[in-house]
């Protein structure tokens, strides 16, 4: 293992081969039986079916465990996996829930058994390592997104040094549908249209940040991290999953990364 610096704890250390995405998302996503059971990567680069995995020496092995602990190992517990979709068939069973404008909103999620801290957690720190490391790509000149001035309050937070950035909003949308349940993809922007909104995506949890000064009440309502009323919607991602893919594809053209064409459906 080589010796570097690692990006989250700042300190010289023997660095792992630290993956962007859990490399547990890569073994589900196969399609076991298929002539290429390799799952669809969609990137900045384009769309081609492969077995390679975004990954690279970036943090140590503390650090690794860390993100282990506090998040990634609960996640990757809750997505959508071939025995079953849990995360969602526990919503379900709450009766404390509304439906309005094609979304359901379940509150007081704790109560079921709900770990909203880690999967916040999780989710904070793949859009930071998004932002810190060029995951390598020699042809890239930018990381695949900018966290600006939240970067470093986020590092901050995934040390455990500083609360969740007050400036910040988490939310979960959990997916409805079945195709949203069998897709990941890398942290993008979300809204183009506001600066500081990103989205990523990890079989059936898709996950949305804001960072805005004077958060909106509903945005901060709904934080995975302090909203109070401990809200997560469940909704068909369909449309948002096509298009994320859309954005990605269209920032592929733009770099000239065309990519081999797919020859099988997501």
């Amino acid at each position: 293992m080589p010796v570097g610096i690692c990006k989250l704890c700042l300190q010289n250390r023997k660095l792992e081969d630290s993956h962007l995405l859990p490399s547990a998302l890569y073994r589900m996503s196969r399609w076991e039986g298929s002539v290429n059971p390799n799952p669809m990567l969609i990137s900045s680069r384009g769309r081609v079916q492969t077995s390679k995995q975004i990954k690279d020496y970036v943090l140590c092995h503390d650090c690794e465990q860390r993100f282990s602990r506090n998040g990634e190992r609960y996640t990757m517990s809750q997505v959508n996996r071939k025995e079953g979709f849990k995360f969602l068939q526990t919503l379900r069973t709450s009766t404390n829930m509304r439906s309005a404008g094609g979304f359901t909103f379940y509150y007081e999620t704790s109560a079921l058994g709900v770990d909203r801290q880690k999967l916040a957690y999780f989710a904070m720190s793949v859009f930071w390592r998004a932002a810190v490391h060029l995951w390598h790509r020699p042809e890239q000149k930018e990381p695949m997104i900018h966290l600006g001035v939240y970067e470093e309050p986020i590092r901050k937070y995934l040390m455990e040094e500083a609360p969740f950035p007050s400036e910040m909003a988490i939310l979960l949308f959990v997916c409805t549908d079945r195709h949203a349940q069998n897709v990941f993809y890398q942290p993008s922007q979300g809204n183009m249209e506001i600066p500081y909104t990103w989205t990523f995506q990890t079989r059936g949890l898709n996950f949305y940040l804001s960072g805005i000064e004077g958060m909106p009440p509903q945005l901060a309502g709904a934080c995975l991290v302090n909203g109070a009323k401990e809200i997560i919607a469940a909704r068909s991602c369909e449309e948002k999953i096509l298009d994320a893919t859309m954005k990605i594809m269209i920032e592929a053209s733009k770099r000239g990364n065309h990519g081999p064409r797919d020859t099988k459906k997501l």
